[in-house]
């Protein structure tokens, strides 16, 4: 009897301490996430994502992120001074090329940025980001940010997304999501495929698109 009750009880534990697994609520509508990161471990909230690239955040920029390893790719559309860190608001005359390959080799990307009209273009190849792991996420993130940017239905997700550098605000990649809003930046992007290769990229264009017109409402 007692053997069978330590048998009992581990099986409960390895059933209760799956990070980023998902639990149905009792009226079985909506999905909710566990994490066993605590608040003020929270790459998010707890701020510690700050600690990666520290001259990017705070400015009106946006990244590309790997959710399976927080690494980021900044998408400089807004120039930076590097000493004052104050937006460099003059003509640029020149465009130039950005991205790169995350470190663990996750997913690349080949950025042309064009300063001076707002914009941004280009590819983004994923490796082995190209599956989102909600165990992996929940290492870096609380249960309720977990909650917060995981969709309902994770398997429509690449592990790539895109991350506000001053609100920390992120939005994930879907298969049959053609464009979005992050801030007042638009992100339109389209799926692509290679059949002969069984390779897949995503075309990216980015325009920072802040309102026109002062919004009194």
């Amino acid at each position: 009897m007692k053997k069978a009750s330590w048998t009992l009880a581990l099986l409960l534990l390895l059933t209760l301490s799956g990070c980023g697994r998902m639990q149905n609520t009792a009226g079985g509508e909506d999905v909710l996430y566990h994490s066993d990161t605590a608040k003020e471990d929270c790459y998010l909230c707890g701020g510690k994502i700050e600690t990666l690239e520290p001259f990017y955040w705070g400015q009106e920029n946006i990244a590309l992120i790997s959710l399976n390893t927080f690494e980021v790719i900044p998408i400089e559309i807004n120039r930076y001074d590097r000493l004052n860190r104050r937006m460099i608001e003059e003509y640029a005359g020149v465009v130039s090329f950005g991205g790169g390959k995350s470190e663990s080799g996750g997913f690349s990307a080949d950025i042309m940025l064009d300063y001076d009209r707002g914009y941004a273009t280009g590819s983004l190849r994923f490796y082995e980001d190209e599956t989102l792991d909600t165990d992996k996420v929940a290492v870096f993130l609380c249960a309720d940010c977990l909650d917060k940017i995981l969709p309902q239905n994770p398997d429509q997700c690449i592990g790539v997304g895109i991350i506000h550098l001053a609100t920390k605000e992120v939005r994930i990649f879907e298969e049959f999501v053609a464009g979005f809003c992050l801030g007042d930046f638009y992100v339109d992007c389209n799926f692509m495929e290679d059949p002969g290769r069984n390779s897949r990229w995503l075309d990216l264009l980015v325009f920072y698109c802040p309102e026109r017109y002062g919004n009194n409402g």
